[in-house]
C-alpha cells in the first residue's frame, strides 16, 4: 500500500500530461460519429408520406448544397453535385426494395478544415410506414475543435410532420409524465423491452410533489435536445414509489434525482451503476454551470450512445453501401434487358471507379474512426490512472481512520435489528469501507421470507469484522479468528463452483467497470425452502481491499439444482 501511495504522489507531482485533443493529426482526418436518429413514421391515409419526407429533405439540402438541386434530384432520382462550388451533395434511389439515400458534406463555417457529414436514409415498410434514419459525423484534418453534439436541423420538421414512433413509443413535443399506476406500468415495459434500442431518462420530483417544473434539472431543455434519440420522462413523488416497488429502491428514481436507464434492461438483473443515477446535489453543483452544465453533459451523452453499437449502422446502412447496391441492380437490370456488351462493360467501369474512389473514402473513414478513437482512449487512460492514483491514496487514508474509530467503537455494540425494514441504512452506516453491497444483493434482502433476520446482519458483520483483516493482514491468528467466528454461526465459506459456468449473468455483478464472478460464498443451511436455506455470495477485490457481496440470502441456481 506504501508504494501504492507513493506512486500516486509521484502522478500528481508530475506536469499534466499534453492533451491530443487540439492537435493537427498529421493531414488525417478525425472522424467522429456525433448522432444517429431511427425513427418510424406511421402512414397517413391519402398522403404520400415517403414523398413527403424527401421533399422535407431536399428543401434542406438545397439551401445548403452552394448550388440549386438538379431536376432530377426534385424528381427523387439519383443524383449528384460535383461542380466548382457546390458542397458534395448525392442521393440514390432504388426501386426495390423502394429507399433513398442521401449524402452532404458541409463545411464548418468557423473551424477550418472542419466538415459535416450527413447521410440520409428513408425506405417504407409493408405497413406503408415510412423508416426515416440520419446520422451525423464530423471530420476534421486541422486543430480538432471540442463541440456540442446535436442532430440535424431538418429532424425537427420530419418529427412534426405525423405521428412519430420511437421503439414503439409515440413521440410526443414535451417530456412524458408519468403520474398513474398505469403510466408506470408503461415506462416499466418500455425500460424492460427487448426491442428498445434509445436511452430512457427519467426526471424525479420531491417526494410528495406532482409539480412538473419542480425537476433538479429542466427536463422540457434536454427534451429539445434529445427529441427523437432519446425518451425523456418525468415521475411524480408518488408514482416513484410505484416505480420502487416494480423494478427495487436500487433502480428506481426518486427525490428529484435523474437516471438513465441504458437498453437492455433487466431489473432482476442488473446491477444499479449499468443504469447511472445523479443526485439533486450533485447537479445543483454541476462543474462550470450547475444545472444548466448538467443539461448540456447528459445531452452529448446520450447523444453520443445514440451512435455506439454495431446494430446502429445495421438499422442505417451508409450511403457508400447503398450507393454499390444501386449500381448492381442497375447491372443486374441492364443485362436482363438484352443490353449490348459495350453498354455493360462501361457500367462495370463506372461502377469500379465508384468503387475505387468509395474504398478510399471508407480507408480515409476508418483511419480517422481510429484516430478519434486513439484521442478518447488516451484521455480515459490519463483520467483512469489519476483517478485510481487517487482512489488509492484515499483508501489509505480511510483504512488508517478505520483504525482508529474500530479502537474507541470496541466496546460499543452494534444495534442487529430485528427486521429487514432498514437493512440498506444500516448497511450503510455500519460496513461501508469494509463490505459493499451492490444493486442485487439489496433485491435478494428485499424480496426474502428468512426466518432469521438478525442472522443476515450477523453474517456480513462477520466478514466485516473477521474475513477482511484476515485478508489484509494474513496472520495465522486471524484465520483463526475467522474459523472461530464462522463456526459459531455454523457457516462454511468455499468456492462458488460451476455455477459460475453454468449461469453466468447470475453468478456475476457488473463492479465499476467489468463484470465480476461472485467465486466464493458463505453457505449456511442446505435447505431449498427460502425461508431456511442460506447463502452469501461475494468475491475480495484485491485493489480496494474489501468484500463485494452479490446476492444474499436465498441459494442461487446450479448443476444441482
Amino acid at each position: 500500500m506504501d508504494r501504492s501511495i507513493r506512486q500516486a504522489r509521484d502522478l500528481r507531482e508530475k506536469e499534466p500530461l499534453t492533451t491530443i485533443v487540439g492537435k493537427p493529426h498529421d493531414g488525417r482526418a478525425v472522424v467522429r460519429p456525433v448522432s444517429q436518429v431511427t425513427l418510424r413514421l406511421k402512414a397517413i391515409e391519402n398522403r404520400d408520406q415517403f414523398a413527403a419526407t424527401v421533399d422535407n429533405i431536399l428543401r434542406w439540402m438545397n439551401k445548403r448544397a452552394g448550388q440549386t438541386l438538379p431536376e432530377a434530384a426534385w424528381q427523387r432520382q439519383s443524383f449528384e453535385l460535383s461542380e466548382i462550388g457546390a458542397q458534395r451533395t448525392a442521393a440514390v434511389a432504388l426501386k426495390e426494395p423502394k429507399y433513398w439515400a442521401a449524402r452532404l458534406d458541409d463545411a464548418d463555417k468557423t473551424v477550418p478544415l472542419r466538415t459535416w457529414v450527413t447521410e440520409i436514409g428513408v425506405g417504407v415498410d409493408v405497413k406503408g410506414d415510412v423508416l426515416f434514419g440520419v446520422r451525423l459525423v464530423c471530420a476534421t484534418r486541422g486543430v480538432d475543435e471540442p463541440f456540442d453534439r446535436s442532430v440535424p436541423g431538418f429532424v425537427k420538421s420530419i418529427l412534426s410532420s405525423g405521428v412519430v414512433e420511437l421503439d414503439g413509443v409515440v413521440l410526443e413535443k414535451e417530456p412524458r409524465f408519468v403520474q398513474s399506476e398505469d403510466d408506470v406500468a408503461n415506462l416499466v415495459a418500455l425500460l424492460e423491452s427487448a426491442d428498445r434500442q434509445a436511452d430512457v431518462v427519467v426526471f424525479s420530483l420531491p417526494e410528495g410533489s406532482e409539480n412538473f417544473a419542480e425537476t433538479a434539472a429542466s427536463s422540457v431543455r434536454v427534451h429539445a435536445k434529445l427529441y427523437g434519440v432519446a425518451h425523456v420522462v418525468v415521475i411524480d413523488g408518488p408514482a416513484s414509489f410505484m416505480l420502487t416497488d416494480a423494478v427495487g429502491r436500487e433502480l428506481s428514481v426518486f427525490r428529484q434525482a435523474v437516471r438513465v436507464y441504458r437498453p437492455g434492461f433487466r431489473s432482476w438483473l442488473d446491477d444499479s451503476s449499468k443504469h447511472p443515477l445523479i443526485l439533486p446535489k450533485r447537479i445543483a453543483g454541476w462543474e462550470d454551470g450547475g444545472s444548466i452544465a448538467f443539461e448540456r453533459w447528459i445531452s452529448n451523452q446520450l447523444l453520443a450512445g445514440s451512435v455506439r453499437g454495431r446494430e446502429r449502422r445495421d438499422r442505417l446502412p451508409s450511403f457508400n453501401v447503398v450507393r454499390q447496391h444501386a449500381a448492381q441492380a442497375e447491372m443486374h437490370s441492364l443485362r436482363n434487358a438484352g443490353g449490348s456488351d459495350a453498354e455493360i462493360l462501361k457500367l462495370y467501369e463506372q461502377d469500379n471507379d465508384q468503387l475505387r474512389t468509395e474504398l478510399k473514402e471508407q480507408k480515409e473513414q476508418y483511419d480517422g474512426l481510429l484516430a478519434a478513437a486513439d484521442v478518447e482512449r488516451d484521455a480515459l487512460v490519463q483520467g483512469a490512472e489519476a483517478a485510481r492514483a487517487q482512489a488509492l491514496e484515499r483508501l489509505h487514508r480511510i483504512r488508517i481512520l478505520e483504525g482508529r474509530l474500530k479502537q474507541h467503537a470496541e466496546h460499543r455494540e452494534i444495534a442487529i435489528p430485528e427486521s429487514l425494514d432498514q437493512f440498506e441504512d444500516w448497511c450503510n452506516e455500519n460496513l461501508t469501507g469494509a463490505v459493499e453491497l451492490v444493486g442485487r444483493a439489496f433485491q435478494g434482502v428485499r424480496k426474502s421470507n428468512y426466518y432469521d433476520p438478525q442472522f443476515i446482519y450477523r453474517s456480513l458483520l462477520l466478514l466485516r469484522d473477521h474475513y477482511v483483516p484476515m485478508r489484509i493482514g494474513g496472520s495465522s491468528e486471524r484465520r483463526q479468528a475467522y474459523q472461530d467466528a464462522l463456526n459459531e454461526l455454523e457457516l462454511e465459506e468455499s468456492p462458488t463452483g460451476d455455477g459460475i459456468n453454468y449461469a453466468a449473468d447470475l453468478y456475476s455483478v457488473q463492479y465499476g467497470a467489468v463484470r465480476r464472478s461472485l467465486d466464493r460464498h458463505l453457505k449456511g443451511r442446505n435447505s431449498r425452502d427460502r425461508r431456511f436455506g442460506f447463502r452469501l455470495y461475494f468475491f475480495w477485490d484485491e485493489e480496494e481491499q474489501m468484500v463485494v457481496v452479490g446476492w444474499l440470502p436465498s441459494h442461487l441456481n446450479n448443476r444441482a439444482s
